[in-house]
């Protein structure tokens, strides 16, 4: 983008300014500065006047990048002469821009909350600067994945406490796309075949997804929610594995009144799929449902969850549906056992009663029966021969 400022008839610059730049440069190739050397610089920078300033900021986007150059950037950053957003616009076409923008995730976090805020609020630059931290993001995760040790992630708690809410809202969008964009699924029926695993391995190994719950997300779980329900609710949807981690994970550290948020959603979301007699809806609601209630490091407490979920929602449904709607769940539930992978699960559904019983209830029982013994039998045909 052009600067207006570059329009402008250089004039009143001083003599001394070549030896501004001159120790802009030196400072640059310095790591750490004492209380006493650092007073002196921003002291130095204090005397340009506005067309001096804006010719150091296109001098300094100019240098090589170096071990004080982002030390030297906070500088210019607080005294107005250069923001983090303006170099990281100067870098758009380099090479250097994402190993930048990977030390910005290190180390450099009010540089990294001025281009988030920037996302957030400067119209004419938010889709490229969208475009811009979504990469940085994830480049980050995706190594996370497969070392989650190769960053502390301690830029997430800063930007929670310092971001203005508009900003971080944005900031935690990017971060759920992120996420979500680490795994697609072929097909739903992935989902249901891995689901108890994808849960253990968020658990056990993909710790930054409790850590961003726990730091960024805190305080705003159901506009996480909001987000992720609104994404998943689409056709085609495939990104399941880190939909599922991540709402297990925020119901595992949900206050009393995200849960209540939860529990309304699944309730609302059956009654949309008594309308609607989509199989996808369904689908999601089952999974959803057993994500929300795996929300303890107990898996039977988490299977007793779901069960109290089953009944009271799906053996009770009789007494919020209709007939005919009553008929399309029972008909969906039936076509979903198809799905069905995971015989723990599958004996809920086969051990809980629905009201008011009668022959289509228990024609589905039958076939429920029928299928957790087809997945029995495979089981051990499957133990034998390992």
């Amino acid at each position: 983008m052009e600067d207006p400022r570059e329009r402008r008839t250089f004039t009143n610059i001083s003599n001394s300014f070549g030896f501004v730049c001159r120790i802009i440069e030196k400072q640059c190739g310095i790591q750490q500065l004492g209380s006493l050397e650092k007073y002196e610089f921003v002291e130095l920078l204090k005397i340009l006047n506005g067309t001096e300033k804006f010719l150091a900021s296109k001098f300094f986007c100019q240098l090589p990048a170096n071990v004080g150059s982002f030390r030297v950037l906070r500088q210019l950053q607080e005294l107005r002469i250069l923001t983090a957003t303006q170099y990281i616009f100067s870098k758009e076409h380099s090479d250097q821009l994402q190993v930048d923008l990977i030390i910005f995730l290190e180390s450099e976090f009010e540089l990294l909350a001025n281009v988030f805020i920037s996302a957030a609020c400067d119209a004419d630059s938010a889709m490229m600067l969208t475009l811009i931290l979504t990469t940085a993001l994830g480049n980050l995760y995706t190594g996370l994945v497969g070392n989650p040790k190769i960053c502390n992630l301690g830029y997430v708690e800063f930007l929670s406490k310092t971001l203005p809410d508009e900003a971080l809202n944005v900031c935690m969008n990017m971060h759920l796309s992120t996420l979500l964009d680490l795994h697609r699924s072929e097909n739903v029926d992935e989902a249901f075949a891995s689901f108890s695993a994808w849960i253990n391995e968020g658990v056990d190994e993909l710790t930054f997804v409790k850590h961003l719950c726990d730091k960024l997300f805190v305080g705003h779980h159901q506009a996480a929610l909001q987000y992720l329900f609104k994404q998943s609710n689409t056709d085609n949807f495939n990104q399941w594995k880190f939909y599922l981690i991540l709402v297990q994970s925020i119901a595992s550290a949900a206050d009393p009144e995200t849960t209540t948020y939860i529990k309304k959603y699944l309730k609302n979301r059956l009654l949309q799929t008594a309308s609607t007699a989509c199989i996808g809806s369904l689908l999601h609601l089952l999974l959803t449902a057993r994500a929300a209630s795996a929300s303890t490091m107990n898996v039977q407490i988490n299977l007793d969850n779901y069960a109290k979920w089953y009944k009271q929602n799906i053996g009770e449904m009789t007494y919020i549906l209709g007939t005919e709607k009553f008929q399309t769940i029972l008909r969906l539930l039936e076509e979903s056992l198809t799905y069905e992978k995971e015989l723990q699960y599958l004996e809920i559904h086969v051990s809980i009663a629905i009201s008011p019983g009668g022959r289509l209830v228990q024609a589905y029982k039958t076939k429920c029966r029928a299928h957790a013994a087809q997945l029995k039998s495979a089981a051990k045909r499957k133990a034998s021969t390992d």
